[in-house]
């Protein structure tokens, strides 16, 4: 299974739900939003993940970048498991090293980060909120309360950001100018995840197994199992769902279509959306039963057009013909730093 890092899709490392409010439905609409129960209130984590060169990476920033994909782990992972643990392992290790890269970049050029205008970093901002929190602000300022931070501090971490992506691009030598090909192909990439996420629609099919029927949750995730395995092997997911289905589509053979993204859950969004196939799913939990999805159709929402970000792909283009050149400095500066990791 492959995890993408959306950047910067941040939550508190409890679990994505830890900031939102929950919902009591006793019948789940189409993998409504808040489903999944966790405690609430701010995460206030105290400890160091890494020192890099006697400037201190905190528990609470690395929580803050591995927790949306953990939230997708524990919903694809009802059972939790060594695959599970296996996975959030390499997670935590590979956003850790990504932190101090970013660390020895910004120490390197600090001098540089007031290039960055107050305009533009708010404008960043605001791209988040639409992009991650569908445009809500109320829930990003959850998130904000949740993780300790003020709406100044987050737009001093998307200023550092927004350096080291200018220092990749700018820096390591001289490459060749951008062709128009290559600077389309970038486009594609870059629309994929930086397009309009409020905007995504899907159309699926999905079982939907409670956790307080039948005999309880580990009977039901049983049940959930072996309903997977069926359709794995060819059954027929309009039959099963008629039969076993504990939400409104049941009778509709499990269909829901055309469904706003804004509809679903946060977790169960970037599930649905950020990955690619129509295979089914394993059973993911909501928190309030186990649900087997079959995506049959995926319509993205827009991103601005490559005339409006031209000047960003030709950066994007150069950054990634670099590469080689910025990596064998990446190392050398490793080399040079003093770094000790605390995981």
């Amino acid at each position: 299974m492959k995890l993408r890092c959306p950047t910067p899709l941040v939550i508190g490392i409890l679990s994505l739900a830890a900031i939102l409010p929950a919902t009591s439905q006793k019948e789940p609409r189409a993998l409504p939003k808040q489903q999944t129960k966790a405690k609430t209130g701010p995460i206030r984590v105290n400890g160091f993940a890494a020192t890099v060169n006697g400037d201190v990476i905190t528990l609470n920033e690395l929580i803050i970048k591995v927790a949306p994909l953990q939230s997708q782990l524990m919903a694809q992972f009802p059972r939790r498991g060594p695959n599970y643990e296996t996975l959030l392992k390499e997670l935590k290790s590979k956003i850790l090293d990504e932190l101090v890269d970013r660390t020895i970049i910004f120490t390197e050029f600090k001098d540089r980060v007031k290039d960055f205008p107050d305009h533009e970093i708010e404008a960043e901002v605001k791209r988040i909120v639409q992009n991650v929190y569908q445009g809500d602000e109320a829930l990003f300022r959850k998130y904000l309360k949740a993780t300790n931070l003020t709406r100044d501090q987050f737009k001093e971490q998307q200023r550092k950001e927004l350096l080291v992506q200018n220092v990749r691009a700018q820096h390591f030598g001289d490459v060749p100018p951008p062709k128009e090909p290559e600077l389309r192909a970038e486009y594609k990439k870059w629309a994929v995840d930086n397009r309009d996420r409020t905007k995504d629609v899907g159309t699926y099919k999905r079982i939907y197994i409670r956790k307080d029927l039948g005999d309880g949750p580990d009977a039901q995730l049983k049940l959930a199992d072996e309903l997977t395995k069926k359709l794995e092997n060819g059954g027929d997911f309009a039959v099963l769902a008629k039969e076993y289905s504990n939400d409104s589509k049941a009778q509709e053979g499990g269909l829901w279509k055309d469904v706003p993204r804004t509809d679903l859950n946060s977790v169960f969004g970037s599930i649905l959306f950020e990955n690619k196939g129509n295979g089914v799913m394993k059973p993911i939990d909501d928190g309030y039963g186990f649900n087997i999805i079959q995506v049959i159709e995926r319509k993205l929402g827009p991103a601005k057009s490559l005339a409006s970000v031209r000047e960003g792909m030709k950066r994007r283009v150069i950054s990634e013909k670099k590469k080689d050149n910025f990596e064998k400095w990446m190392k050398k500066m490793r080399a040079r730093a003093a770094i000790e990791k605390m995981l």
